[in-house]
Order: structure tokens, then C-alpha cells, then sequence
């Protein structure tokens, strides 16, 4: 019985405003009851972590969070911390300790404290070497100074030491960098103009307190640590909201305009056998002859059900889905000039025009929208804007492919075993559904007295 009341993890709407731990305590709480109908096999951490197949992979979900959800800065950025934290942890110690674990200490104002001594308590450089050189942090004008101008410390660079630490910072870099003397110091500023910095290509949608509070922290280490209020927020976001959502996306097999295709066969196949039951109903006819509607009604009750939930039982039956908008392949397309002119097609420069010698009025376009030429760029952390896919060739031909032509695209086998079972709950759900109301109704026709009306 559990089959029929069968529910796909529920859609979690975005909430507006920036993300902050309240919305995430929302998300939580909304994604407590769908956990239950996602299977282990395509939990959160399986995907990210490449043991999912198509289309549940993580190149499904990131598609899935670039073209539908509009938010996939969310899992670039945590991707990238992943691979942050692997890079850091593989560094030498005598490199690390330059970037301690963030502490809230690390706040507490510290005039003529030595570099070493904000980068490190008490880490005294002493490699055996000669010592070169003393320079210390003055909070107050938020730049190192000399020697001369503090008291002595005995925390000191040596020369070893000197040739891993680049120039200090200088007076017209951003406001949120610290000195260069610490590791991954430049993958921490390429990052902070990607996707921290307001009006940046792949800007998280942080508040200003978020925002402000990350940029002071790594102003005093580069430690991984240092990421952590926006890590938990973007993790339990992913977990809680984008990773539900996705399953249930990916649960349907058809596109929108083959589910609505089906919905209306599934209606006018029941409207048709209504009438005939009808019609046979009130003839001089065999009121046995009304059981041969018994297979055309649960057909049309199965279908709806089914396509209510996204899913075309006849793809569902050979193991297939339709293709994405974004997953058809290249192709040449070969437009008259005239003909371009006087269509409504806007302007595309992305398209490589390639002149046909030997028809000098047409011209061909080759449309090469293969999937890696795009996920590349999504899945790469310093990749464009994930918001200019709409001038990507793809989506130009799918918003102007008519209607019938989106019907009959290219369809791709469904590999993911624990998705195969997410579907198949439906489909017996459907199946279910249709014979318990099918067979009453059959019943109910055959019983009435026949209405020799004709």
C-alpha cells in the first residue's frame, strides 16, 4: 500500500535574500521528510563524489543547477574548496604553520606585532641561517614597517624563508588582502574576485555581513578554516535544497512539451472511451462488449498519473530519457541569407560562420553544441558566468524549435540503477492507481441494464 501513496522528494522553493543560517534552518527543516524517498545510492555526498551514473551524475547536477536552478556558483565554490583543502594539507609543515587554523583571537588588535606573530603565535623563524631582515604589522595603517620605527622582536625572516616570501602588500591591491607572505596566497585573491567580490562573475549570494566577515578573516591566514561560515551555508543549501530538487527533476523522462503531449492523449483516450462506454450503454448491444473498455480506460488513468509526476511510461519501458536541451548534438545548419533576414531569429555572434563556395547565397553555421563544449567551462572553478548560456547556440535553436519538432529528439539510456528505482515506484504507483479505479467503473458499466435506445 505504501506504493500508491508514493511521494518524489518535495520541491524546496529558494527563499529571497541573501543566504544566512536562518535560511539554511528553513531548508533543513522543509528537506527532513524527502530524505526518506532519495536511496543511498544517490545521497549528496555520491554524486559529488563521482559514484553516481548519467543522469545523476555530478555533470548532471551541475547542468541541472546551471540551466534550471540559476545557482550553481553554490557547488563551483564548494568543489573548489575541496580541492583548496587537498592542496593545502599536501603542503610542507614548515609551509602551513605560515597559515594557522582561524581562531577568533586572530581578531584582537596587535600594534607592532610582528608578521610572523600574526601569522603564527610564538613560531620563531630560526631555519639555522643567517637572519636578513625584521618587519612587523602596524594595525594602525594597515601596512609593515621597519625595524627602526617598532620596538625589536625575536621573530625574524631568515634567508631561506626570504625566497618563498613574494613583495608585501602594496597600496593599491584590494582592501581585503593581507600580506603575500603566506601559501595560496594568490589562489585566495583569484577567488575573492570570482566569486566574493560584489559584481563578480560568479558572485554567492552572501550578505554583507557574510561577505565582510571572510574577507577579514583572510586577511590573516589561508587556511581553509578561514572559509567556514560560508561553507556550512553553501553545504547545507546544496544538501538540503539543490540536492532534493535535482532528484526530483531528474525522475522525469520527458521534457515539458512530451508530458503535455501525453497528458492530453491520456485525457481524449479516456474522453473517447467514456463515449463509446456510453454509447454502448444505451444500444441494444451485449453488455459484455462494455468490458473492452476496460484496457483503454486504465491506459488513460495510468498515463495521467504517470505524467503528473514528469514520467513517460513508454520511455520508462525501454530504459530511455529524452535528451536535455543542452545535450542534443552539433549539427550544420544551412540558412538562406534572404531567409535570415526575415526571421525573427535575434542576432547570434557566437555562431562560426564558415562561406559555401559553391553557393555563394547560403550560409553554414556549424552549431557545435556537443556536452563537453559547455560543462568544461561550468565545472571549471574560473569559468565565465554562468548566467550567459542564453547566448549559447543550443538555447538560440530550442527557444525557436517549433513545438512537434521538440517531441522527437534524441533519446539517451538511463544508467543510474538507484534512479531505474525511483521510477519504478511511479510507474507502479500509475499501474496501481488505474486498476483500482478502472476495474470499479468496468464493473459499474457492465451492471447497467442496457438501454435499447437504438
Amino acid at each position: 500500500m505504501s506504493v500508491l501513496f508514493y511521494k518524489r522528494p518535495d520541491h524546496i522553493e529558494k527563499l529571497e535574500g541573501p543566504l544566512n543560517s536562518s535560511s539554511c534552518q528553513k531548508y533543513a527543516e522543509r528537506a527532513a521528510c524527502s530524505r526518506a524517498a532519495i536511496p543511498e545510492s544517490l545521497s549528496f555526498d555520491n554524486v559529488i563524489n563521482g559514484k553516481t551514473l548519467p543522469p545523476m551524475s555530478l555533470k548532471d547536477f551541475m547542468e541541472y543547477l546551471v540551466y534550471v536552478a540559476y545557482d550553481a556558483e553554490n557547488l563551483q565554490f564548494y568543489l573548489w574548496h575541496q580541492e583548496y583543502t587537498k592542496k593545502f594539507d599536501a603542503l610542507p609543515e614548515a609551509v602551513k604553520c605560515l597559515s594557522p587554523k582561524w581562531e577568533a583571537s586572530m581578531l584582537a588588535p596587535s600594534l607592532g606585532r610582528s608578521v610572523a606573530g600574526r601569522i603564527s603565535e610564538g613560531a620563531a623563524f630560526s631555519l639555522g641561517a643567517k637572519e636578513i631582515g625584521t618587519f612587523y604589522y602596524d594595525d594602525a595603517n594597515d601596512s609593515p614597517t621597519s625595524a627602526t620605527s617598532l620596538a625589536p622582536s625575536h621573530h625574524t625572516f631568515t634567508k631561506e624563508q626570504e625566497l618563498v616570501l613574494p613583495a608585501m602588500r602594496t597600496n593599491d591591491q584590494p582592501d581585503w588582502e593581507a600580506f603575500s607572505i603566506q601559501p595560496l596566497r594568490d589562489d585566495i585573491k583569484r577567488i575573492m574576485a570570482h566569486y566574493i567580490e560584489p559584481g563578480s562573475d560568479r558572485e554567492l549570494n552572501l550578505s554583507h555581513r557574510d561577505r565582510q566577515n571572510i574577507k577579514q578573516r583572510l586577511q590573516h591566514t589561508t587556511h581553509p578554516s578561514a572559509f567556514a561560515p560560508i561553507i556550512d551555508i553553501i553545504s547545507i543549501t546544496l544538501r538540503n535544497q539543490s540536492h532534493p530538487n535535482f532528484i526530483r527533476w531528474s525522475m522525469c523522462n520527458g521534457n515539458r512539451p512530451r508530458v503535455i503531449a501525453l497528458r492530453g492523449i491520456a485525457v481524449s483516450v479516456l474522453l473517447i472511451t467514456t463515449a463509446i462506454g456510453v454509447i454502448l450503454a444505451v444500444s441494444h448491444a451485449s453488455r459484455w462488449y462494455r468490458i473492452l473498455c476496460l484496457p483503454f480506460l486504465w491506459f488513460g488513468i495510468a498515463n495521467i498519473v504517470a505524467s503528473y509526476k514528469g514520467l513517460c511510461i513508454l520511455l520508462y519501458r525501454r530504459n530511455t530519457r529524452e535528451s536535455r536541451p543542452w545535450e542534443l548534438g552539433g549539427s550544420d545548419v544551412t540558412l538562406l541569407e534572404e531567409g535570415r533576414a526575415q526571421s525573427s531569429l535575434p542576432p547570434t555572434p557566437p555562431y562560426i560562420r564558415t562561406p559555401t563556395p559553391s553557393v555563394p547565397s547560403v550560409q553554414t553555421y556549424d552549431l557545435d553544441c556537443s556536452p563537453s563544449s559547455f560543462f568544461d567551462d561550468r565545472l571549471s572553478t574560473f569559468g565565465p558566468s554562468n548566467n550567459k548560456f542564453r547566448e549559447e547556440q543550443w538555447y538560440v535553436r530550442w527557444t525557436h524549435r517549433p513545438w512537434w519538432r521538440k517531441l522527437m529528439i534524441k533519446k539517451l539510456k538511463v544508467q543510474e540503477d538507484g534512479l531505474r528505482l525511483l521510477q519504478n515506484k511511479i510507474v507502479k504507483q500509475a499501474d496501481w492507481w488505474a486498476t483500482l479505479v478502472a476495474i470499479p467503473l468496468i464493473v459499474a458499466l457492465v451492471a447497467l441494464p442496457k438501454g435499447n435506445f437504438f
